[in-house]
């Protein structure tokens, strides 16, 4: 498994991030994330997610056992490639799309991450000014 900063996005502040909020109505995923230092927030938005999972400090620290260094300290929303999870999403559906258009998506804050496994979607993104 690679993971990487997605590259959707120009800049990547990097530590003292928490969740502040997520929602999920109507097939819309909002991801709101906050910076204790900093006067913006990150509302990251997915359109029909094909799956998502909320997890915490503990799971995030056996994910990122798995790196011999942390991956997780230069942004706050990472692409994950030729993941486990992905492999799921596919077999899920019967294998019967494109395996290739599944995109792995990683929010990650200082204490919670998030999978998001999206199928031929990219994430929005919008600044809040707080």
């Amino acid at each position: 498994m690679k993971v990487e900063p997605w590259k959707g996005l120009n800049e990547h502040p990097g530590k003292n991030r928490f969740l502040a909020s997520l929602n999920y109505s109507y097939g819309l995923l909002q991801i709101q994330i906050e910076y204790s230092k900093l006067d913006v927030s990150y509302v990251v938005m997915f359109r029909s997610p094909t799956y998502f999972k909320a997890m915490d400090e503990g799971d995030l620290l056996k994910f990122q056992s798995q790196f011999s260094h942390p991956i997780f300290v230069d942004s706050f929303i990472f692409e994950a490639f030729d993941t486990e999870l992905i492999n799921y999403c596919h077999s899920e559906k019967l294998e019967m799309l494109d395996k290739t258009k599944y995109r792995h998506f990683i929010i990650a804050t200082d204490d919670d991450y998030i999978d998001v496994v999206t199928y031929d979607d990219l994430p929005t993104l919008a600044v809040i000014d707080l």
